[in-house]
């Protein structure tokens, strides 16, 4: 037999098998370059890739705060990852990374074996561009079509960035779950630390996850991510980023998840603080000179910022503590005080039960369930009137106007005569009540009622807020109880101020923000006493009086037509007792006892009401919000717990107003500097004059001084207003300045009697424990041993009671000599 049919049948076979190759590799040319045309990212995509970053929020101390976010994500930068995560992601993802182009040829065929599955065989770089471009399929030939787009897109990637920026892109951008967008939230997550603090073995842990959040989830499924993370180390022990001991070390450590945190906005320090620096934030930066460089307002849940409040944790963990340890105790009280007895009744004249029983309808209809219920009963015919008459308004007020027209002849044009509705509105009232739609509008909003009123007096399981550790509890009440209930709670307001910067150290809105959200600092309320020493300030400014000058305890009034008062009629106030005692009282003991009759015979001294209002103006406190009325000196005013911190920052701060801030800067997620706060401050009293208040505030508050013993000098005034409705503590250290407010939603949830609604008890308990916390920690930065500052030329007013009434004899003696030289006495007969 010839040799030359095995060698032809050889040479056909290679031949066959290079056409085959050469096949197979045009093939595969041909089809990456059909890739290469296909729905591929711009080149502007891959060189700008999207990320959404979370805007994070510190205190002055540098911890976080809060943070805002669409996807909870913070950029960290190659240079600030840890060294643990990047051996924990190179050793086990893609050992190869530093040397290869995007995509590595020995793992090409293990890449094949896995195109069924998650992730096999990929590099880094592929998983990034998988994360950014590509959305994973389990259809076998649509995902070897879209490893071919990771493929070519993680080439294109390897051109356009460093190794270094692909690994932290990739961290950077991956979802760990439980709102963790990039590895700097996953951290804090899961940790409840910065994520250049995690462990080998933390490290390992997150790492692991990047296969399969939900799979390798330590909080979801612990011995899975267990033997993740243990195989992660021994990767990291193969690849020689870690030694044989510390294996052994971090294999034994069980995954701790102590600090597991996700993100909440009513949980944290400072929730009312963060809820209102969020209206800050976008009023703020929708201004024009806050805008991106290319135009357009920054978003906070988008952009990444950085916000750099002024709040101390240590001091806002403090005043959260005092003011929980105080409302508990207020609130325990106030429920004996109100046992048996149901404040939306009690001692009310008709119309103020009307008031007080609308509220609480209110608060009904602004209710979940009743919002559920209206929406069974009430969207249907809503949707039937609105398509027939477009411009018509269907709010509850809406609804009850028309059925109270209907039964009440000339109602709606009474309610135009007020300028409470339009004359449009009021036709197009008249419109729906003459339509098919009327009879079935008033036939379910009677069904709803009814409904609601049965649903709402049913007693049924629910939480209620508590003052335990959880901040709730269980327990079984009617809904409309609950509604009391919550509505029942005292109320609290702190802020703490440093006088010389103006920064905000503090800020407690409420008794708890889970259950009441509303924040209690800028809210206005009337101000009492507090305001009194805007009163004195102004007599010992514009008059030069002492504080040792001395008044009679007795009821002074104000006539019609009385100097520049504007009065229609006589105005005669009593001292919050109802007495006078006839007694001649210094200005200290009239502020300290905070005597009505004192008040009322300074402002008659001064003649008018501006000069009062124009230096609380000048101490920061809006001058629309004070009335040209005499009644201001006894704290008729409705003013914030802001505006009035801020304005006693002036007794602290030698005179000068400083204008409260909270934030002090803001940056852009690359550091460039975006807001930056400018201090606002001003003269609103002479150094000399100023000491001299602070002296007489000092006395005012000798009382606490005396029984607590403080290191700091401290000095203060408490307020309280008519029926014991708002109770208040402006106190003040040479270091910090601290206003307490504290008193019910509504003006009827409300103590008593004085002993227990005055603000001595309601508010300043609150600064006493508060400055007890601050003066037993060393490491809070306040300083107790600060002085408030004399001025060095001397007091033009003189302080001391002893050395002025010697003056005051020595004078009345010097004019009676006078007085006799002059011959104005006869001659004594002898």
């Amino acid at each position: 037999m010839s040799e030359k049919g095995p060698k032809k049948q050889f040479r056909a076979y290679v031949f066959w098998m290079w056409l085959l190759a050469i096949s197979g590799l045009l093939a595969v040319v041909a089809l990456f370059a059909l890739v290469s045309y296909s729905d591929l990212p711009e080149i502007d995509e891959l060189e700008n890739p999207k990320f959404e970053y979370a805007t994070l929020v510190y205190t002055s101390d540098k911890k976080e705060l809060g943070r805002y976010f669409k996807y909870n994500r913070d950029w960290v930068t190659y240079d600030e990852l840890n060294p643990n995560i990047i051996n924990a992601l190179v050793a086990t993802e893609d050992i190869r990374f530093f040397s290869h182009n995007g995509i590595d040829p020995r793992s090409f065929a293990r890449a094949v074996l896995y195109l069924g599955k998650n992730g096999g065989g990929s590099t880094i770089t592929q998983q990034l561009a998988k994360l950014f471009f590509t959305n994973y399929s389990r259809n076998f030939i649509k995902r070897v079509y879209q490893k071919l787009q990771e493929w070519i897109i993680s080439l294109e990637l390897e051109k356009r960035y460093t190794k270094e920026e692909i690994l932290a892109m990739y961290l950077n951008k991956f979802e760990f779950i439980y709102d963790s967008y990039g590895i700097s939230a996953a951290a804090n997550t899961y940790f409840g630390k910065d994520q250049s603090e995690l462990e080998p073995d933390e490290a390992a842990v997150l790492v692991g996850m990047l296969n399969n959040p939900v799979y390798y989830n330590p909080k979801m499924h612990p011995d899975r991510a267990q033997r993740k993370k243990v195989f992660v180390l021994s990767r990291m022990k193969k690849a020689g980023f870690l030694s044989a001991e510390n294996y052994d070390i971090e294999k034994a450590k069980p995954i701790d998840l102590s600090n597991f945190k996700r993100q909440e906005d009513s949980k944290g320090l400072a929730p009312h603080f963060r809820g209102e620096l969020t209206k800050w934030l976008k009023t703020t930066l929708s201004q024009p000179r806050y805008q991106k460089p290319g135009g357009g307002s920054y978003n906070i849940y988008l952009d990444g910022l950085k916000v750099y409040t002024t709040i101390d944790s240590k001091m806002q963990t403090y005043a959260e503590a005092a003011a929980k340890d105080h409302m508990k105790s207020l609130q325990e009280k106030y429920f004996k005080v109100w046992a048996g007895k149901d404040p939306w009744t009690y001692d009310a004249d008709s119309n103020q039960k009307r008031i007080r029983r609308e509220s609480l309808n209110s608060l009904v209809r602004n209710s979940e369930r009743f919002r559920l219920l209206k929406e069974k009963y009430m969207n249907q015919i809503y949707a039937e009137i609105v398509e027939d008459f477009s411009d018509a308004r269907l709010r509850d007020a809406d609804v009850l106007r028309m059925l109270k027209a209907g039964s009440e002849k000339g109602y709606l044009a009474t309610l135009m005569d007020r300028e409470i509705i339009t004359k449009n509105q009021a036709a197009t009232y008249n419109k729906i009540m003459k339509s098919k739609h009327w009879p079935t509008l008033k036939s379910q909003w009677s069904k709803l009622q009814a409904q609601a009123k049965t649903d709402f007096n049913k007693k049924s399981n629910m939480k209620v807020f508590a003052y335990n550790a959880v901040g709730e509890t269980d327990t079984i009440m009617t809904p409309m109880d609950s509604i009391k209930y919550h509505q029942m709670h005292m109320q609290i307001g702190m802020l703490a101020v440093d006088p010389e910067s103006g920064e905000v150290k503090a800020w407690v809105g409420g008794s708890d923000h889970n259950y009441f959200q509303f924040d209690h600092i800028n809210s206005n309320r009337q101000v009492g006493s507090t305001f009194k020493p805007f009163i004195y300030g102004t007599a010992i400014f514009q008059q030069g009086m002492s504080p040792c000058w001395k008044v009679k305890d007795v009821q002074y009034s104000i006539a019609p037509g009385d100097s520049k008062f504007g009065l229609l009629k006589k105005w005669e106030p009593s001292n919050a007792n109802g007495k006078f005692s006839g007694e001649n009282l210094t200005l200290y003991e009239g502020l300290k006892q905070s005597k009505n009759s004192v008040s009322v015979w300074l402002m008659k001294e001064l003649g008018n009401v501006d000069v009062v209002r124009n230096l609380a103006s000048n101490m920061g406190v809006p001058i629309d919000k004070i009335p040209r009325s005499p009644s201001i000196c006894l704290g008729a005013a409705e003013l914030s717990l802001m505006d009035m911190t801020g304005a006693y920052t002036t007794f602290a701060n030698n005179g000068v107003y400083n204008k409260p801030i909270f934030v002090t800067k803001i940056e852009d997620k690359n550091g460039r500097l975006i807001y930056n706060a400018v201090p606002e401050q001003q003269t609103a009293l002479p150094e000399s004059y100023n000491y001299v208040m602070v002296d007489m505030l000092r006395y005012a508050a000798s009382f606490i001084q005396g029984k607590y013993n403080f290191e700091s000098e401290v000095g203060g005034k408490t307020g309280t207003t008519n029926n014991y409705v708002d109770g208040w503590f402006m106190g003040i250290t040479p270091d910090l300045v601290v206003g307490t407010w504290v008193g019910g939603e509504n003006p009827w949830i409300r103590f008593r009697s004085l002993a227990n609604g005055q603000g001595g008890v309601m508010a300043r308990p609150v600064f006493v424990d508060f400055l007890q916390k601050l003066e037993a920690d060393p490491t809070v930065d306040y300083d107790k041993t600060k002085k408030f500052k004399k001025p060095e030329g001397g007091l033009s007013i003189e302080i001391d009671c002893k050395v002025y009434d010697e003056i005051v004899r020595q004078s009345q003696n010097d004019e009676k000599l006078n007085q006799f030289e002059e011959g104005e006495f006869e001659e004594e007969e002898f």
